[in-house]
């Protein structure tokens, strides 16, 4: 199935004075590393951007290549097309008013492809069986819109496949000043995936882990220098490397790579 990536990196992160998207480790901006986890499932990347945040995304996909070095990505995996659009909102002048549907909204309609799977920049710990499930389930129903999970948590909104059939609903939903994602999902037909579901494919409640706080970017750098539930791979590359790889493909299994790409 061809997708489309999403990446929500619009907000203005007012609550902590802090850019989240300008967060780094070991040197690579977070931002980076789900533009690289995104290279392994799109056939074309969009980046859903305020106008604030424009110019350093800009920046750093100048320097995507050289920052899938730095964290041992093999030279082969192909960079898509990566696209920058700033998010649209359609009865106000300023978009962050209305939070991540505003980049939603926007990725959809800018989207070459009717299926998009969309993150959000600050969740951090995203796996590969996470994504890897998301699109084995829309393969598996392709006639459903959406694809989320729903958990203990509650609705993950933010890590899940849509299609472009949600535009007017979203269009609508704006007008009316609703702007909760979890309010418009069932005006459509949705894939659900239960927790039964994520103990089943060992998806660990890390991947829902998103940077809200400050405390929460040093929860961040503590558990991504020790790794996930202990999961660790020493037959993966030492350094950034070496912890990228053991947060992303924790659970995977050996040789997930050579598999894939």
């Amino acid at each position: 199935m061809d997708l489309s990536g999403i990446l929500l990196a619009g907000g203005k992160s007012k609550r902590f004075g802090l850019n989240k998207i300008k967060i780094m480790s070991d040197r690579v901006p977070l931002i980076a590393d789900q533009v690289i986890k995104l290279c392994f499932f799109c056939d074309e990347i969009i980046i859903s951007s305020s106008r604030e945040n424009q110019d350093f995304i800009r920046t750093t996909l100048e320097k995507i290549k050289d920052y899938g070095r730095m964290m041992k990505i093999p030279d082969r995996m192909q960079i898509p097309p990566l696209k920058i659009v700033l998010d649209e909102n359609i009865i106000t002048e300023d978009p962050t008013g209305i939070g991540p549907l505003a980049g939603i909204y926007t990725g959809l309609k800018r989207s070459g492809n009717d299926k998009c799977l969309i993150i959000a920049s600050d969740m951090p710990f995203i796996s590969y069986r996470l994504l890897k499930l998301l699109i084995d389930t829309i393969e598996e129903n392709p006639e459903t819109d959406s694809v989320i999970v729903r958990n203990k948590k509650g609705i993950e909104a933010l890590c899940g496949i849509y299609s472009k059939n949600y535009i007017k609903i979203i269009e609508e939903s704006i007008k009316r000043g609703v702007y909760k994602i979890s309010k418009i999902l069932d005006s459509l037909e949705v894939g659900w995936i239960d927790s039964k579901r994520l103990r089943e494919e060992k998806i660990d409640i890390y991947n829902f882990f998103n940077i809200n706080s400050r405390n929460d970017i040093e929860k961040f750098v503590r558990i991504y220098n020790k790794g996930v539930n202990g999961y660790g791979t020493d037959y993966f590359s030492s350094g950034p490397g070496k912890k990228w790889e053991d947060n992303f493909y924790r659970g995977a299994g050996k040789g997930i790579k050579e598999k894939e790409l």
